[in-house]
């Protein structure tokens, strides 16, 4: 299960006159932003919200290079906290599905402490024709005390859990996992299952884990976000916020673990790579959320969210940050805000983004938040759009950019959130599978819970 990183302003209203989607299941992407929509939206309600202030967030995956697929579904109810976790599996694409398994109702603990993610959660990753292996990257969250306190308290300068990334391997096309591997970047002890809290632990070795990738040169990658050490008198002045308060005199960089293989170990070695960052006077929470993918010229591009809390909006617009690596994710071009083929800039808020391939068409794609207006931090989080990546560029092709959906000012409050999604590819159909809690529709406050989850469909 993925924990995205939000903050308080997660919670704040913005005005701002948008496009009104059309409503029902079916519509047309008028609101393409410059040329003609690269494919037609399908959209409907998936699961309702199951009462007042409580949302369902919904995630979809194939597990294995088969027609497996697993579906997770929790309640969420208050920010960056999930329970009542259950899944499914379908053998056939999602004709037919098992019954419903509960994997908690409330998050394991131990003692005072209760963990979020681990090895023993659901999801994947991408398969390694090396290894015969898949490979999944794991999120861990140790949590002191209650979850909901603690992530209020956050934000007031108090981090009371620590973050790990590890791996897990299958050799039977994702039914069984193998134990989980911790990833370091540094001297410290590994994850004792019978001490959660250990205090060595708790501050070593931290990252907020990212995804995993197969390259075609045989090696496979995983990223993650970690303290980076830079130090720099004004920009010090400058206050951040997690993940920047990590460690202090760091900033959250990026790095890649780049594996390979070792047949004898029947396991990967692991190198590090050189971390890219931004001064806090450009983001002052890092970068975060860290799409790789591999372009057609073997280069690999990541693509980064930052933020600009705390600071004026005008004067530093809200970006999607990328970076370029021509040897196999070992060293990477300097950190720039990614722009339109045309040369232009364009504003997106801290908000996730996820790059997906299609099998039909073969080119690759970006959905994320491309707003109007100079976004404040988080806010606002629509309208929702795909667009073609230039390859060549990178950068993002202006005439490609398609709305999947926004604001409509008759029926969702200024507190939406088009964003937090889970995006695959029907290995049958080829269409783009899309689904989406959204957040906010209904209200701010504790009614922002009050959401229904959305399947969105893209026809190519």
């Amino acid at each position: 299960m993925t924990t995205h990183i939000t903050r308080r302003s997660f919670f704040k209203k913005v005005t701002i006159a948008s496009a009104a989607t059309i409503p029902g299941f079916l519509y047309s992407n008028r609101a393409s932003t410059a040329g003609k929509p690269i494919c037609l939206v399908k959209k409907k309600i998936y699961v309702p919200s199951p009462e007042p202030r409580v949302g369902t967030s919904v995630s979809m995956t194939y597990i294995g290079r088969g027609l497996r697929r697993e579906e997770v579904r929790s309640l969420v109810r208050s920010s960056d906290w999930n329970d009542t976790v259950q899944r499914r599996r379908s053998e056939d694409n999602g004709r037919t599905w098992s019954d419903w398994k509960l994997v908690y109702k409330k998050a394991p603990t131990q003692g005072e402490f209760t963990q979020s993610g681990g090895a023993s959660q659901s999801g994947t990753g991408p398969y390694d024709p090396v290894s015969d292996r898949l490979i999944k990257p794991v999120f861990q969250r140790i949590i002191k005390g209650d979850p909901k306190v603690a992530m209020k308290e956050l934000w007031s300068g108090n981090r009371l859990f620590c973050d790990h990334g590890f791996y897990q391997l299958s050799s039977d096309d994702g039914r069984t996992w193998g134990e989980a591997h911790q990833l370091k970047y540094e001297s410290g002890p590994d994850f004792d299952p019978n001490n959660w809290g250990a205090p060595e632990f708790f501050r070593t070795n931290e990252m907020y884990i990212g995804k995993a990738i197969a390259l075609s040169n045989g090696s496979v990658i995983i990223t993650a976000t970690i303290p980076v050490l830079y130090r720099d008198e004004e920009d010090e002045k400058i206050k951040s916020v997690f993940p920047n308060t990590y460690r202090e005199g760091c900033v959250a960089g990026a790095v890649c673990f780049v594996g390979r293989w070792n047949k004898a170990r029947r396991d990967y070695d692991w190198s590090t790579s050189k971390p890219v960052f931004l001064p806090r006077r450009k983001s002052t929470r890092g970068l975060v959320e860290l799409d790789i993918s591999e372009l057609k010229n073997g280069n690999l591009l990541l693509i980064m969210r930052g933020s600009n809390t705390g600071l004026d909006p005008l004067k530093c617009p809200g970006r999607k940050w990328f970076s370029v690596s021509r040897d196999g994710g070992f060293n990477w071009s300097e950190v720039k805000d990614m722009r339109y083929d045309t040369g232009e800039q364009f504003y997106s808020p801290a908000s996730i983004s996820k790059t997906i391939r299609s099998s039909k068409t073969g080119k690759l794609y970006w959905v994320g938040n491309i707003t109007s207006v100079p976004p404040d931090g988080n806010s606002p989080r629509y309208p929702l759009q795909i667009v073609e990546i230039d390859e060549d560029g990178p950068s993002f092709k202006k005439d490609t950019v398609t709305v999947i959906d926004d604001r409509d000012p008759t029926r969702d409050s200024e507190y939406l959130q088009l964003s937090n999604f889970s995006l695959l590819q029907d290995r049958e159909t080829f269409e783009m599978e899309l689904y989406l809690t959204k957040l906010g529709e209904r209200g701010g406050g504790p009614d922002i819970w009050t959401a229904d989850a959305y399947k969105y469909t893209l026809v190519f």
